[in-house]
Parts: C-alpha cells; sequence; structure tokens
C-alpha cells in the first residue's frame, strides 16, 4: 500500500489530451455507471489511483454530459510499456476503484496509434469516440484511409483533431478501428459526447 500511495504521488494533475507525438499506444475504455454521482465518484476514483508507470504519458479522463458514461485513456511511449502496465500494474488501481464504486460496466481496447489529422491549433472542449469494427489487416487499412479521408474533406468546421487506432484483441489479430475526435464546440452529431473531467502525468 505504500509504494502504491508513493506511487500516485508521484503524478501531477495536467489538461485533458487525447494526442501526444511521442505516444504510439493508447488505452481506450469506456465505463458506464449506474448514476451521474457514481459516475463522477468513478472518475475522481480513477485519477487519485493511477500510478506512476515506466512509459506513461498522460491519463485522461473524460464525461458525458447527458449520461453517467466514462471515456478513460491513458497514452503510451511504446505497446510494451502499455502491456507491462495492463499484465502488472492495473489490477491493483482497478481493484481500488471498485471498493469505491462496484457497480461499473466496463470495456477496453488496446490500441495502436495509426494515423492523425489535425485542422486547428486550439483547445478542444468536446470529444467524440467511434468503434469501427475489423477483421484483418486489410479491412483495417480500408478503414483508416476512409475514415482519414472523411476527416480531411468533409465540412468539418469545429474539429480540431481526430487519432485513429486499432485495436487488437490478446493474440495480436485487429478487432477495430478506433477514432477519436476533438471538437472545439457543437458536434452536431448523434454520437455521444465527452467532456474533460481531469488528466494526470508523470511528474519530471
Amino acid at each position: 500500500m505504500t509504494d502504491q500511495r508513493n506511487q500516485t504521488r508521484a503524478m501531477r494533475p495536467t489538461h485533458v489530451a487525447t494526442h501526444h507525438d511521442d505516444a504510439t499506444a493508447r488505452i481506450d475504455s469506456w465505463w458506464r455507471l449506474p448514476t451521474a454521482a457514481a459516475a463522477d465518484e468513478a472518475a475522481r476514483g480513477a485519477l487519485e489511483v493511477m500510478p506512476r508507470t515506466d512509459g506513461l504519458i498522460r491519463f485522461s479522463v473524460l464525461r458525458s454530459p447527458t449520461e453517467p458514461t466514462l471515456f478513460l485513456q491513458s497514452l503510451w511511449t511504446t505497446a510494451a510499456a502499455r502491456d507491462h502496465y495492463v499484465h502488472h500494474v492495473a489490477p491493483i488501481p482497478g481493484a481500488a476503484v471498485n471498493n469505491r464504486v462496484p457497480d461499473i460496466e466496463r470495456d477496453r481496447s488496446l490500441t495502436e496509434i495509426v494515423a492523425v489529422v489535425a485542422h486547428v491549433d486550439t483547445v478542444a472542449e468536446k470529444w467524440m469516440t467511434r468503434r469501427l469494427p475489423a477483421t484483418d489487416e486489410a479491412g483495417v487499412q480500408t478503414l483508416v484511409k476512409q475514415q482519414t479521408a472523411r476527416l480531411r474533406a468533409e465540412n468539418t468546421s469545429g474539429l480540431v483533431r481526430a487519432t485513429l487506432g486499432v485495436g487488437r484483441d490478446e493474440d495480436g489479430n485487429p478487432i477495430e478501428v478506433i477514432v477519436i475526435e476533438e471538437w472545439s464546440g457543437s458536434t452536431h452529431s448523434d454520437v455521444l459526447a465527452y467532456e474533460p473531467f481531469g488528466a494526470v502525468a508523470p511528474t519530471t
């Protein structure tokens, strides 16, 4: 427990961001809670217990303003560092959050970053996530090309940046393409939007 507290103190508050130039891998997580109060408690708990871990760049928590749903994302320098966290570290903070908020419906994707589409250098206010199923590498490449073209060509007034990643199963097979869109204003979409709740990063 002492080591866990020391690791937690080695984290500092920072701004929410779902992109970093040094990041090559992510953990994308979606949590659904029974109530808005439970969602707030789970968000606070996740930020408080996230430990300092080799390779971690930033851990961000975003919350839907309309549903008791969270989007949590950690950015990593390498997939190896991320996988070490998943297999050897994550159960400890996960159990700590469960002790505070037991009724969390979780979904998660281990994602490799493959493309970034940037439009303007401004602060995002809302985030959207899109999960597109894929069955093989060819399907992944097709989806990435389609989404990249859509994000570059369509009327995207208000779109700040979009980051595309490939989610894989435990055997390394591609199962989905995940698009994280950052918006500076209204999204004008029926896709669930998230707003920043908080973020932490390792102290330097």
